[in-house]
């Protein structure tokens, strides 16, 4: 009993976790993000073929397809063989010659220096271990050791070593005067070696010269290491892929043989073998939808929160997100063509537009444009290749699908959209063929065919799958707007019918909110159906209001006022009776249970006053039960509703006439704090107002009646002709 009771609890604590709102957010995101990695997961593993160089192959693999792939192999060693063409790079060094000058003279300086030296059992030794340790070269040649040089050195006047020092100096700027680079110093040395020999000197004298000169040789050129790697990088770089073609059914590997690493990159490419960075390359993928999550619930949070706020619609976006995903996938794994440049032309099948279509209609327009974009990214990295062309055709039918949709009008703008989108689909398919320089009369043809196919394929997806989701998730869109306002809805024939003043009048409400509605910020379309129905109730008892009166009896003169105002006020929720039990959208029925909002029916509460002797009157029992209007659509039908029946009780309808009692309906309204629950601003109601007036006054202007002589002259033209129904061919009404 107690495990029982300890199971019991666990799962009521379960159970209301995942009955939070912000859980059932995070497991929907989870579930998206899940099936964006899959979809691009299929893209990075179309098999599941692992092999690795020197395997031995246990079957035989084929080409799936005719493709153009690059020649590794082929490519490496054009690339080396352009890399050896290049020739090393050399910065000249300007202080060459000038050093080697100052090493000559410092030479000479130190062999002055120990031979005037006052100690002379030294000199000998020192002078040899001088030239010892100068000679730092293996190319110079002597003809005598250290020390007979140091002693022939001895032996000698001061002024002969001034012309040897002389001697050297010619030597290495002559030698020098030419450009020497380190790999030709071998040919500086000789060059010095034999310039020396041409001087007529003792050989002593000539080693000398020798180590002097050969040992302080240095480049004029130096080699720039940096610059001649960049110069064959570049050099590399240039070269142009060596392109095979491989064609279908082509055997890339054999039973039994083993594979080699140029093998391998031909299955990479031909899609037939995991590449060997997918991992990363799926991890990427993750990253970004992430990221593109990330964005799309930043938006609806920051500029749509009646969206952000409603899981349900959440789920809705979701949905329509993945459905588009997948189909973008389906459309990638088609084969159009065994031309590689055509086949490619399968991506742009992708019905983005379905998706930016779908949005727009049941959410919201700027969420449709933010969606397209993101979809559109998407749809890039879907496909292999230029991913920027996708993108840019899958953006470019989205937002011209969002345009054709954005004000419906009547069911044929549908259909329209997919002729629309189709364009466009061509003209970017063109473009960014042109912008590639691969526009071909092969690409052209198809490039429009699948442009026209993609705009179509939006079109009827997008319809097939409006009503699946108005159904699902209860939302009224333009399309069943639409639908509702048909006059053979079943509802508007019984209003009409049973109703006939009522019918009317709600026709008159309709063009008089929805001449105004776009210049507020409001929804015509909506507004207009709204106010199609938002009298329906009165169709149970039709006789007890004035517009559908057909006799001088009014049955109000025969109950009391309050059974009267009871009677009139319940048409409100007859009307929400009528339409729940027809299905209309919950938006429909906004309109119907607001229109009235908390108002008091006036006219019956002043006869109460009138009978009520005791004082014991309340004036909340002849006030509508409300709410007060939530929206601007609704706050429109509400003045619309009193202003047309309040003009045409008027007795002579002048235009000030008409304009005093709209701005006096108005107002009356508005101090009475039926308009507090909506947002509507002083702004809109004057232009509410002048649209109001400007369309009644066209109501019910004056007509012009046709002077007596007029009437007399056509009776006699109509007795000369002989024709009762003859009517002058100049003559119009006048109104």
């Amino acid at each position: 009993m107690p495990m029982a009771n300890i199971a019991g609890f666990l799962w009521r604590k379960i159970a209301s976790y995942f009955q939070r709102s912000s859980t059932k957010r995070l497991v929907g995101g989870l579930i998206f993000f899940t099936f964006a990695i899959l979809v691009f997961y299929s893209k990075s593993t179309p098999s599941q073929l692992n092999m690795r160089a020197d395997e031995v192959a246990t079957r035989t693999i084929q080409s799936t397809v005719t493709a153009v792939v690059i020649d590794e192999k082929q490519t490496d060693e054009a690339k080396r063989l352009a890399g050896q063409r290049v020739q090393k790079v050399y910065q000249e060094n300007k202080y060459a010659p000038t050093n080697t000058r100052n090493d000559i003279n410092s030479f000479y300086t130190n062999i002055n220096t120990i031979l005037t030296a006052t100690d002379d059992s030294e000199r000998k030794s020192k002078l040899a271990s001088l030239l010892e340790t100068s000679n730092k070269s293996e190319k110079v040649k002597l003809q005598y050791s250290f020390l007979e040089l140091a002693q022939y050195a001895l032996d000698r006047p001061a002024g002969d070593f001034e012309q040897i020092r002389k001697a050297s100096l010619d030597v290495a700027e002559a030698i020098m005067s030419n450009p020497i680079k380190e790999d030709t110093m071998d040919s500086a040395y000789t060059q010095a070696e034999q310039e020396i020999e041409k001087y007529a000197y003792a050989p002593a004298a000539r080693d000398i010269i020798k180590i002097a000169v050969i040992n302080n040789l240095r480049p004029t050129f130096l080699y720039d290491r940096e610059a001649t790697e960049k110069a064959v990088t570049e050099a590399m770089n240039t070269v142009q892929p060596v392109q095979k073609t491989i064609k279908v059914g082509e055997v890339i590997v054999r039973e039994g043989e083993r594979v080699t690493q140029e093998q391998i990159s031909v299955l990479e490419q031909l899609g037939l073998q995991r590449n060997k960075n997918y991992p990363l390359t799926v991890a990427g993928y993750g990253v970004f939808t992430i990221l593109a999550f990330w964005l799309l619930i930043e938006y609806l949070r920051r500029y749509n929160r009646e969206i952000y706020n409603d899981d349900r619609l959440l789920i809705m976006i979701g949905i329509i997100f993945i459905l588009i995903l997948v189909l973008a996938r389906l459309s990638n794994i088609i084969r159009i063509s065994d031309q590689p440049d055509i086949n490619v032309l399968r991506g742009f099948l992708a019905p983005v537009a379905a998706g930016s279509m779908l949005v727009a209609i049941l959410l919201d327009n700027r969420l449709a444009y933010f969606f397209t974009m993101l979809m559109a990214v998407f749809t890039g990295l879907l496909n292999d290749g230029n991913h920027l062309a996708y993108t840019v055709v899958a953006f470019a039918g989205g937002i011209v699908g969002i345009f054709r949709v954005h004000r419906l009008t009547q069911m044929s703008d549908l259909a329209k959209s997919g002729l629309y989108i189709a364009l466009i689909n061509i003209f970017a398919i063109f473009n960014m063929a042109l912008i590639d320089g691969q526009l071909t009369i092969d690409y052209a043809i198809t490039g429009a065919v699948i442009g026209a196919v993609n705009g179509m394929l939006s079109s009827v997806l997008m319809i097939g799958s409006l009503t699946l989701l108005e159904s699902a998730f209860s939302i009224t869109s333009m399309l069943r707007l639409l639908e509702l306002s048909n006059p053979n809805h079943e509802l508007l024939r019984k209003l009409l019918i049973e109703a006939p003043g009522t019918y009317h009048h709600s026709l008159m409400v309709g063009n008089l909110a929805e001449a105004s509605a776009e210049s507020i910020g409001a929804n015509p379309l909506l507004v207009r159906v709204g106010a199609y129905y938002h009298d329906i109730g009165k169709v149970k008892r039709p006789e007890y209001f004035s517009e559908n009166q057909r006799s001088f009896e009014n049955p109000h003169e025969k109950i009391a006022p309050a059974l009267s105002a009871l009677i009139i006020t319940s048409h409100v929720r007859d009307g929400v009776d009528i339409a729940r039990e027809a299905r209309l959208p919950q938006a429909i029925i906004d309109f119907i249970e607001q229109h009235h909002g908390t108002s008091l029916a006036k006219y019956f509460y002043t006869r109460a006053l009138e009978e009520d002797r005791e004082g014991n009157l309340s004036e909340e029992s002849f006030r509508y039960e409300g709410p007060k209007p939530q929206s601007k659509e609704v706050a429109l039908v509400m003045l619309a509703d009193i202003v047309e029946s309040g003009v045409r009780s008027l007795q002579d309808p002048t235009p000030a006439r008409i304009r005093n009692r709209v701005r006096m309906l108005i107002k009356d309204k508005f101090d009475d704090g039926q308009l507090e629950s909506c947002d509507l601003t002083f702004r809109d109601l004057d232009i509410i107002r002048d649209s109001f007036c400007k369309i009644l006054e066209g109501i019910y202007h004056k007509r012009i009646e046709y002077p007596e002589t007029i009437v007399r002259e056509f009776e006699k033209r109509r007795e000369k002709h002989g024709d009762h129904d003859y009517k002058p061919a100049e003559q119009s009404p006048i109104q």
